[in-house]
């Protein structure tokens, strides 16, 4: 996904669910997508593979356009920090990096829709 593409609608959805659901991801030196665990739920497994090109941009920090700006800025910051205070990991694919990645890139596609 490159800056200044529209972000594709679910895919915000599919951070916070796999942070939620406590899933880490990273990619390895071939450019392929990582999980643990290493099994996942079916249909969280789908939504993965379905948008595998822009989860591998944003864990390499390539085209989030915005993310820093604004309310988007706000609560990637603010719900890092929460999770660093309470001991969570909050590198990139992180649970908690991957709820706040979410949560912010929502904030950016509602902003992409209305302007």
């Amino acid at each position: 996904m490159a800056a200044g593409v529209p972000i594709p609608n679910e895919l915000p959805a599919v951070l916070v669910d796999a942070g939620a659901r406590g899933v880490e991801l990273a990619t390895d030196t071939a450019g392929r997508l990582r999980h643990r665990p290493a099994t996942l739920p079916p249909d969280l497994a789908a939504r993965l593979r379905l948008y595998r090109a822009d989860v591998l941009g944003i864990l390499a920090g390539e085209g989030i356009p915005h993310i820093d700006d604004g309310e988007a800025g706000y609560i990637i910051g603010e719900r890092l920090g929460m999770a660093d205070e309470l001991g969570m990991q909050t590198h990139p694919g992180a649970p908690a990096w991957l709820v706040a990645t979410g949560e912010a890139l929502i904030i950016v596609a509602k902003w992409q829709r209305t302007h």
